[in-house]
């Protein structure tokens, strides 16, 4: 691994020089307009030098900044396939900046265990985005740097972003950034991300003063490259993540103790009191593409994906939390521990060809992917070679007004099929996807669960409706959702893969709102939600969040913003977790009752250093207790929290 590793890192950085020699050859509020006191007037006009001075000797009190914001962007890899040219500015301003949580930057439609960097579940049924087999282990995948999030550099100076995150039970974050242009052509630059969490439930490990009960890293190399002519690009990354948790199984209840009793007490015990239960989730990506452009209607492009990753889980503790009844059967004359390891390697080619004539973008491909999972435990493997065909196809009638028509064929199996139509007024959007079955739903074999199915393909037809309504100062979206789901797999009560023989019908609708009022700014989401067929999707019939802020500014060199978060979710049996193969699973035993949660904040920025304070479930003990964010795992109670966040750009 070390060598390979190695190899990656060589290949990030020699790519874009030895691709250098090619050229040699041949209606929403704009958040970001919060006024910046540092930005240049021009950043492209030339700058005197007085007496004869440079660098630092030559800055005095009059001497304004030359970089800043508007002297570096990004561009994401859908940008450049997709021909759009599109360049993004970083953030700056300070609206929901205080939302420093995981589920918090999700809008509040993902919930975790309570603490950050716990396993995640999306709180509504979503339609997968990728066909194909995957492995399935996916509870911790969103705390990682996604490859179509990662963002490619261009600066003219140094440029590096701090971020520092500290809230109650230890939820700390710290992100590093940094990215500089080696010339005006490429760009290389890093990410390091580092991510832990406290106990709040009382177990051995805690009493004897170990409370860690997360920790993360993520390390991201990243680099961008282009010809001077345009006629090459290259966009790279090597993504490393490693997560380790010391499961704790959710609160003990103890003598006659029911779960609602239990929220009221701060000193809960947790469900493997001997801490003796692990997880690991790690993994090491590297991902490659490259156009070429002959002609603007005619480009090459390809796309290179390698990833090497191993899921575990052990409890030495196995006997003791089988006489609990935490697992629903011994298939194994060991009964001291259990472990449960899958060993997954993928790789993936992409080469097609694309282009753009009068307005209209075409993308067609040939994809070949080759992936095996292994269980060191016992010596079982399982893999399969798959041949992919896809064809994208945009037109654009002017700047505002576009059809998408996409499709994607796994030779013999999966499909996907989604069209996208975009207006000023209304957005509609429909999708079809057959899609295989997990290898965690299909395969399994440890001393807790064993299986080998052969499940048919899940189908998934959603189709999704938007009304843009704006006026200067307000924005109101009605949106709507109808789902229909067939053969849907999911995990039962003793956390047993199974599949429906009956559809589900899913129906959402609500409303998104926002707007600005003088120095106050405001916006709300609202979605109610109801659904038919069998009874093995929980979810909320009603989730909302609002926020309310007022905007001050002190004599143009303090910008404060005061503010309340709101949320709410209506009562329903939330999913319990098993943590043995990363899956939420049906429980009958409790209805998590509804909530309303309120935070208190006041976020500041001072020239491109932003800071803010926020008390978290302020109301806690008025509007309600607390309240479960999935089965025996309580959220975090009324806790302080404050952040603060640094661009530097020389």
């Amino acid at each position: 691994m070390k060598y390979r590793l190695l190899l990656l890192l060589v290949f990030l950085g020699v790519s874009p020089a030895f691709a250098q020699t090619l050229q040699s050859a041949g209606g929403a509020i704009d958040r970001n307009a919060f006024p910046d006191p540092m930005a240049p007037k021009d950043p492209n006009a030339a700058k005197s030098v007085p007496n004869g001075k440079s660098g630092r000797a030559a800055l005095d009190d009059s001497t304004k900044l030359i970089y800043g914001p508007q002297t570096m962007s990004y561009i994401l890899e859908e940008d450049v396939l997709n021909g759009r040219g599109a360049k993004n500015s970083v953030d700056t301003s300070l609206h929901l900046f205080h939302r420093y949580l995981f589920q918090e930057r999700t809008g509040f439609l993902k919930a975790h265990l309570g603490n950050e960097g716990t396993a995640v579940r999306t709180i509504y049924v979503k339609r997968p985005d990728q066909i194909g087999s995957q492995m399935g282990y996916n509870a911790y995948m969103p705390h990682s740097f996604a490859t179509d999030e990662v963002k490619y550099y261009q600066t003219k100076s140094p440029y590096s972003d701090v971020e520092y995150y500290l809230g109650a039970g230890g939820q700390t974050r710290l992100n590093f950034t940094f990215a500089r242009n080696i010339d005006s052509l490429w760009n290389m630059g890093f990410e390091i991300q580092r991510q832990v969490s406290d106990k709040f439930l009382t177990d051995q490990k805690y009493k004897t003063g170990n409370q860690t009960l997360t920790e993360q890293w993520g390390v991201l190399f990243q680099t961008n490259f282009r010809t001077r002519n345009n006629r090459y690009r290259l966009l790279a990354h090597l993504n490393y993540f490693d997560q380790g948790i010391q499961d704790q199984g959710g609160i003990q209840l103890l003598n006659g103790l029911d779960p609602t009793t239990a929220l009221n007490y701060t000193d809960n015990g947790a469900l493997f009191a001997n801490s003796g239960v692990q997880s690991n989730d790690s993994f090491i990506k590297f991902h490659f593409y490259h156009e070429f452009i002959g002609f603007k209607g005619l480009q090459f492009f390809q796309r290179i994906d390698v990833e090497n990753r191993t899921a575990k889980f052990k409890d030495t503790d196995f006997a003791i939390n089988l006489s609990k009844l935490y697992y629903p059967k011994n298939y194994s004359t060991q009964t001291d521990s259990l472990y449960n390891e899958n060993q997954w390697q993928s790789f993936a080619h992409q080469t097609g060809l694309k282009g753009i004539f009068r307005g209209f973008t075409y993308r067609t491909y040939f994809k070949q992917r080759y992936w095996d999972v292994n269980n060191p435990m016992v010596g079982l493997k399982k893999n399969r070679l798959e041949n992919y065909v896809g064809l994208f196809l945009q037109q654009k009638f002017n700047d505002k007004i576009d059809f998408t028509a996409d499709g994607e064929y796994l030779l013999g199996s999966d499909y996907r099929l989604q069209a996208n139509f975009i207006s000023p007024f209304f957005q509609v959007k429909a999708s079809r996807t057959s899609i295989s079955p997990s290898v965690a739903q299909k395969w399994a074999y440890n001393a807790a669960f064993q299986w080998d199915k052969s499940f048919t393909n899940v189908l998934f037809d959603e189709l999704t409706g938007s009304i843009e309504l704006k006026s200067k100062n307000v924005y109101f979206r009605p949106t709507a959702t109808i789902q229909r789901i067939a053969d849907y797999i999911y995990f039962d009560t003793l956390a047993t893969a199974k599949q429906t023989s009956d559809a589900i019908g899913v129906f959402r609708t609500g409303f998104s709102v926002g707007g600005t009022y003088k120095r106050f700014e405001w916006s709300a989401l609202v979605l109610a939600n109801t659904k038919t067929g069998p009874d093995v999707i929980r979810m909320p019939a009603l989730v909302a969040n609002a926020n309310l802020a007022l905007n001050v500014q002190y004599k143009k060199l303090l910008y404060l913003q005061f503010g309340v978060d709101l949320q709410h979710q209506s009562a329903y049996f939330a999913d319990a977790y098993m943590p043995v193969m990363q899956q939420f699973h049906l429980q009958d035993k409790y209805e998590i009752p509804a909530f309303v949660q309120a935070d208190a904040y006041v976020s500041l920025r001072i020239n491109r250093v932003r800071l803010f304070f926020k008390m978290q479930n302020a109301t806690q003990g008025l509007l309600n207790s607390n309240y479960y964010t999935a089965y025996l795992h309580p959220a975090m109670g009324r806790s302080f929290g404050y952040g603060v966040r640094w661009l530097l750009f020389d």
